[in-house]
């Protein structure tokens, strides 16, 4: 048994290592997609000092040689895993040096076989939104910096295109339109207009990158995608199973409600008759205010987080930028690395309900802020970036990411905040909807349905036609993504169910305290049972100190 001090602090040493020669690699090569939480499967790892001069180097030869420094790495760490299994080593440090191989065999073959990069322009169109708001947000002199490269940027990552699916080709082109209208708004910073010419060379050149029909994986690909990438360890028919048990489910319970409040045999009339509340003089944005800070007093109340996390950070509530439209289909939520974090946005996505809202607005707006702040995503990076363990702070998994928003709504309803008449009827649809989308985007993949059939069923259970048509386009780019929502929030419910009925408060604290890590290793820490809620605490107080 692994009992010397000296030999634990050295493996956690070299461990630590390792994962700052990752995090710096990662870093320098992809700067814009390190620090953004638009790339999911990338680590927010920054520079100390961002050189906003730089873009990430996309090129085939560059991807290819990080891809093979990870390898390097993950072997040393995989060397170190086996050896503390073996020795019935230290259970944190295994399990830093198992989520590291999770990294980055799921970005290196993402790099290398989804080849996102490649073949979906939206990506490199991204990487220019995402890197020109991070510098705008640093000032101006950053954002001239920055503009002043992406001519460059774009004109080679229109050679690195290939195989190109047509679908992904006409949003590239559409996305270039949104990010030059975009920036006609910021005419008076310097670079603007060059830019916004050489984005017009980009879309052009689209019209002759070389094309495919299909867009969808690799059938063995998606299953590994599902299994390994996004961590929930089943296979396709598995998930979809599970899903069906959510919409079967969830479709009786909103009948229920449907009745119990309104006596209706139909949630579209009981959703009709739901009282809408008025938007103050101060707008939306006052009333969003006045709904983040009532949760977040809620979660203190309830000790799901000390005062000194919840002084530590903002959260500003913004339209979504017009460049954003093409990848972000609804209201959500997006986080600034950083250590002590610096906060995040809670983007209003305009074509959604909340976006449409004037003087009145639908109440479940309520569960939207709780999904998307407090208790929510907020929360959840508020505590990931508060962490003691430092390797942990740039690491999200979209499973356990989703999975504990659509939790938190659940959390507040359970602990009295959601009671009024009609809250069960709102949380339930929710559930049904997200089931629904998550059938959808995999049936999507699996070639079971066509994009224009799968609008008609998101159309079907309530999305305004043209807005199920853009979704289901977002849902091409991100195989699978829409299943972290039901499965995310299923898993937490059954760790919650086994291990925090008696005592809610700690459960939580034990999650948030223990970063995104994967649901093994997390149903490992709530087995040990331990109080393992001071990591956060002591690192927060420190540097306030």
């Amino acid at each position: 048994m692994v009992s010397d001090r000296g030999e634990k602090t050295s493996i956690q040493s070299r461990i630590d290592s390792i994962a700052s020669e990752m995090y710096a690699t990662l870093a320098e090569a992809f700067p814009i997609c390190c620090a953004s939480d638009e790339f999911i499967f990338f680590p927010q790892a920054t520079r100390m000092e961002p050189d906003w001069s730089v873009w990430d180097d996309l090129s085939p030869d560059r991807v290819e040689d990080v891809c093979r420094r990870l390898s390097g790495w993950e072997s040393g760490l995989e060397g170190l895993a086996r050896s503390l299994r073996r020795e019935d080593g230290d259970m944190d440090t295994l399990i830093d040096a198992e989520i590291l191989v999770r990294m980055s065999r799921t970005l290196r073959e993402q790099l290398r076989e989804v080849k996102s990069q490649r073949n979906q322009p939206t990506f490199a169109l991204t990487v220019v939104t995402a890197g020109l708001i991070q510098a705008l947000e640093a000032g101006e002199n950053a954002f001239r910096k920055r503009i002043a490269g992406l001519s460059a940027f774009v004109d080679r990552c229109g050679l690195y295109l290939e195989d190109v699916p047509e679908l992904f080709l006409r949003m590239g082109i559409e996305m270039t339109e949104a990010i030059i209208k975009w920036l006609r708004t910021l005419r008076g910073l310097e670079g603007v207009e060059t830019a916004c010419h050489a984005l017009e060379g980009f879309s052009e050149g689209l019209h002759s990158a070389p094309t495919v029909e299909d867009f969808r994986l690799p059938q063995d690909l998606l299953e590994r995608l599902l299994s390994d990438h996004f961590g929930s360890g089943l296979s396709l028919s598995q998930i979809l199973d599970e899903l069906s048990h959510e919409r079967a489910f969830m479709r009786a319970m909103v009948q229920e409600e449907a009745f119990r409040v309104g006596h209706c045999q139909s949630w579209r009339d009981a959703w009709m008759m739901v009282p809408h509340d008025r938007v103050p003089e101060g707008g939306k944005l006052e009333l969003l205010g006045q709904e983040i800070q009532s949760l977040r007093r809620h979660c203190l109340e309830q000790g799901f987080v000390n005062s000194h996390i919840a002084r530590q950070s903002t959260l500003e509530v913004a339209v979504l930028p017009e460049s954003l439209s093409a990848v972000r289909a609804a209201d959500s939520y997006n986080a600034r690395p950083g250590h002590p974090y610096p906060g995040g946005t809670f983007y209003i996505f305009a074509g959604g309900s909340l976006g449409a809202a004037v003087n009145q607005i639908h109440p479940v707006y309520r569960m939207t802020v709780a999904h998307e702040a407090w208790p929510g995503h907020h929360l959840l990076d508020l505590s990931r970036w508060s962490q003691a363990r430092a390797l942990r702070r740039p690491l999200e998994y979209p499973l356990f990411y989703e999975g504990w928003a659509c939790f938190a709504e659940e959390l507040v309803r359970d602990t009295g905040y959601f009671n009024r008449p009609y809250d069960r009827l709102l949380l339930a649809r929710r559930r049904y909807r997200h089931a629904v989308r998550g059938a959808v985007d995999l049936l999507l993949h699996q070639g079971r349905l066509d994009p224009v059939r799968a609008a008609r069923v998101l159309t079907a259970e309530g999305f305004p036609p043209e807005r199920a048509k853009m979704t289901v386009e977002k849902y091409a780019l991100r195989p699978g993504y829409q299943m972290c929502y039901t499965l995310g929030s299923r898993t937490f419910r059954r760790l919650f169910d086994r291990y925090g009925v008696s005592e809610t408060a700690t459960f939580v604290r034990r999650i948030l305290a223990s970063g995104e890590i994967g649901f093994d290793h997390l149903e490992e820490i709530l087995k040990k049972g331990e109080d393992r809620t001071t990591g956060i605490t002591e690192a927060t107080e420190k540097n306030q100190d």
